[in-house]
């Protein structure tokens, strides 16, 4: 399956909690960010269709694990977004002119 959204490199250190019962803490890293989600890479593979919070610096996401793929021993986990805390106004602008961009020849 190809992308059609354009995605951000990001290379921060995180820390993603797999929602349930009991809910779950590891560390990761958030490789990359679209409009519609983030990938972040972990230790330990997370189930499909897990809720997961990621939390870095003043900001959260909350997303659905919709793939994970094992890369040199690490997993990278692919989330749907369904919630942010707050997406800055100088990153919206930036997912935007970031898609113009990819569309334009």
């Amino acid at each position: 399956m190809r992308r059609t959204e354009h995605r951000i490199t990001a290379l921060e250190t995180a820390r993603a909690t797999i929602l349930g019962h009991p809910d779950e803490t590891v560390s990761c890293s958030i490789l990359n960010f679209s409009k519609s989600g983030m990938c972040i890479e972990v230790r330990e593979p997370i189930p499909e269709g897990k809720i997961v919070k990621v939390e870095w610096e003043d900001s959260f996401l909350v997303g659905r694990a919709r793939r994970n793929a094992l890369e040199q021993q690490r997993f990278q986990i692919g989330l749907e977004l369904l919630y942010c805390s707050q997406w800055s106004e100088p990153l919206k602008e930036t997912l935007e002119s970031a898609e113009v961009s990819a569309i334009l020849p």
